[in-house]
């Protein structure tokens, strides 16, 4: 058994070996057989390399590329080759989207819709006249304009110079100008336009405004202003329209309003007058005007500008909502809901030089003397509701005679924040008893009799409120404020005042806003709605008026001196309060004379802290001026405007077409 076993593990020992012999055999001839290949592609690339003394291969030789290369080889170039060609076209696309640009081009045209009509496009009679004054800017040009943001700049004038006593002005025109007939413009028709508007005989509206100032002229290209005392705004003053003398000398002065260069005039700015249209009845209805291409500047891009006018703003709104214009030239808060195709539209809010407060006409109501009085319905009114709840907005709470965008405006004067509660207190510390009369108590109130009323001072009291209320036209019910005197046989008092405005729907709800927080004060107050067009006659002229709310423009210097010097106060004037403060008068009058910049700031902030403290006016909000306009029109960048007309100073930058233009 033994010996069997022996011969079986023999067998196997003998088989094993050879096993491995063979395996062995096996792997040596596979190990050979790779390096012979190995040897043989070393062989093949030696000689590929030895035809040619580069190592780099050249097109003859790439195209046996596949035949060397090997299959992971060959996918990995493919990978390698998908990868390249993704990749550039991504850095081609990239370099395309980031060095396109869309640059504006010459044509098209704008439509907008005025509400009134043109009636002298003249720089000597549009004083106060936006429809006017919005077409004689673009076809007019001054010696100085505003920027985007409000700031004097240069137009006409290429350079200029300020004498050592502040009291003469040398300008020197650009040589470059013409007018749209072609006459060069000189400085002989500077003299003459600057003459006419001083001259009666013209019976230019700007007539007083220049009165005191003379102009020569140096040379064709140089005029000289002189002034009987320094003005430090009086750069400001020159950038009404310059007439072309040749044109306008062989008018009679007395009938140059009624002359066909009012409708049709001739100027040198970036538009000319093209052609009118008028309906039967004589109106003009549409006004075209076209690029000046002579224009000193850039010219325009746009090419035709037409103004389409409207007897009121609700048609002018809806020849917008039907694409009859593509822009408005104002859109008032209280019709913006009615404009349909938003979304196709920008509005912009500009800020503006205007103003809006409520003046006291402390003769026509002795209580608005009182400064706790004035005090305590500054602290009731919530300005910054009124701006959101009432104008949706569209204006900045302000709380003195000078904006926060000036350059003198004082961050540290005394404000007047809304605080009922401290107002309430101001006046019962004045003696202003407050007393609430509910429906039930206000109905009894009124028939108390006398010796019911004699029984108890709150039913007299009741009472007389009833009997005042019923003579004034006011509602019994209600909070009021009663001061009854201690001497007997004295009348009681109660605090009333009269609220005038101009008439119009948004006067109107802030109107009724302010009278509303009034009567949580316990202030009754009643409105009385003046037109317009007798609003100058019938209430400022003659101070027809306890409190007045009413806008001011200011312009784009900070001088206030026509609406708070003495001078100014009385009847004409437009110091609309006739308030007098001798200190005030100082400053204002140094300020103004002045060139020394911080001087007048110095000057201008004392000033606004005088008159914040007095309180003469309550300070409420800065309106924006809002201009809708289609969004195929592009460049629009202004942000402050001194007047409406000033939203046209940056129009030779608004296009309609562009054109694509790699920048590299």
């Amino acid at each position: 058994m033994n010996s069997h076993n022996k011969k079986i593990s023999g067998f196997f020992q003998v088989a094993k070996l050879k096993l491995v012999s063979i395996f062995g055999n096996w792997k040596k001839l596979k190990k050979n057989n790779y390096n012979q290949q190995r040897r043989s592609e070393q062989m093949d690339r030696q000689l590929v390399y030895s035809l040619s003394p580069k190592k780099i291969p050249n097109s003859n030789q790439l195209k046996h590329l596949q035949k060397i290369l090997g299959p992971k080889e060959k996918i990995w170039l493919r990978v390698a080759g998908l990868i390249l060609v993704a990749s550039l076209l991504f850095l081609g696309v990239k370099f395309y989207r980031d060095h396109l640009e869309l640059s504006p081009m010459s044509g098209g045209s704008y439509s907008e819709g005025l509400v009134g009509t043109p009636k002298h496009i003249n720089p000597l009679y549009n004083f106060n006249q936006d429809v006017d004054s919005d077409i004689s800017t673009l076809v007019f040009s001054g010696l100085f304009k505003h920027d985007d943001n409000g700031k004097l700049i240069a137009d006409l004038a290429d350079k200029w110079e300020i004498g050592e006593d502040s009291k003469s002005y040398s300008i020197t025109l650009k040589d470059n100008v013409k007018f749209h007939n072609g006459d060069k413009l000189l400085a002989d028709d500077v003299v003459f336009t600057f003459e006419a508007m001083k001259n009666p005989d013209y019976n230019s509206p700007w007539h007083q405004m220049f009165l005191g100032a003379e102009v020569e002229k140096v040379d064709d290209r140089t005029v000289k202003f002189s002034l009987g005392e320094p003005y430090a705004p009086f750069l400001e003053l020159l950038t009404f329209g310059i007439l072309p003398q040749n044109l306008w000398t062989a008018i009679d002065p007395a009938t140059a309003d009624l002359a066909d260069f009012n409708l049709k005039p001739v100027g040198s700015g970036p538009y000319k007058f093209k052609s009118l249209v008028k309906n039967k009845t004589g109106e003009i209805k549409e006004y075209e005007l076209e690029s000046n291409d002579d224009y000193f500047q850039r010219k325009p891009y746009i090419g035709k500008i037409t103004f389409k006018f409207y007897p009121n703003t609700q048609e002018a709104v809806d020849a917008l909502n039907n694409n009859a214009v593509d822009g408005l030239s104002y859109l008032p808060h209280q019709n913006q809901t009615d404009v349909l195709a938003k979304n196709s539209m920008n509005f912009y809010k500009l800020k503006m030089s205007r103003l809006t407060a409520l003046f006291f006409n402390q003769k026509a109501n002795l209580y608005l003397s009182d400064l706790n009085i004035k005090t305590a319905l500054a602290l009731a009114l919530d300005k910054s509701r009124i701006v959101s709840d009432i104008l949706n907005g569209d204006a900045q709470v302000i709380d003195g005679p000078i904006l926060p965008s000036s350059f003198v405006y004082n961050q540290d004067l005394k404000k007047y924040d809304y605080n009922l509660a401290a107002a309430a207190k101001l006046l019962d510390d004045s003696g202003w008893q407050k007393v609430t009369l509910n429906a039930e108590e206000a109905q009894r109130a009124s028939s108390i009799s006398a010796e019911e009323a004699a029984k108890d001072t709150n039913l007299s009291l009741s009472r007389d409120i009833a009997a005042y209320a019923s003579s004034s036209g006011l509602e019994v019910a209600g909070n009021w404020r009663v001061k009854t005197p201690k001497a007997k046989g004295s009348v009681r008092q109660y605090l009333y005042v009269s609220l005038t405005i101009v008439d119009s729907a948004s006067n109107l709800k802030v109107a009724e806003e302010i009278k509303n927080l009034w009567a949580d004060l316990g202030v009754k107050a009643d409105i009385k709605s003046v037109p317009v067009d007798r609003v100058e006659k019938d209430v400022i002229k003659p101070r027809n008026f306890e409190i007045l709310l009413f806008s001011q423009a200011l312009g784009s210097d900070p001088d206030a001196y026509p609406f708070w010097h003495s001078s100014q106060a009385g009847e004409g004037g437009s110091n609309l309060a006739d308030y007098r403060n001798k200190d005030v008068d100082a400053l204002l009058e140094s300020a103004r004379l002045t060139t020394d910049q911080n001087q007048r700031i110095a000057k201008y902030k004392k000033f606004q802290e005088i008159i914040t403290t007095e309180l003469p006016a309550i300070f409420l909000y800065s309106s924006y001026y809002n201009y809708p306009q289609n969004k195929q029109i592009k460049g629009f960048n202004k942000q402050v405007i001194t007047d409406s007309a000033d939203r046209f100073s940056g129009i030779a930058d608004w296009y309609e077409k562009t054109k694509k233009k790699l920048k590299w």
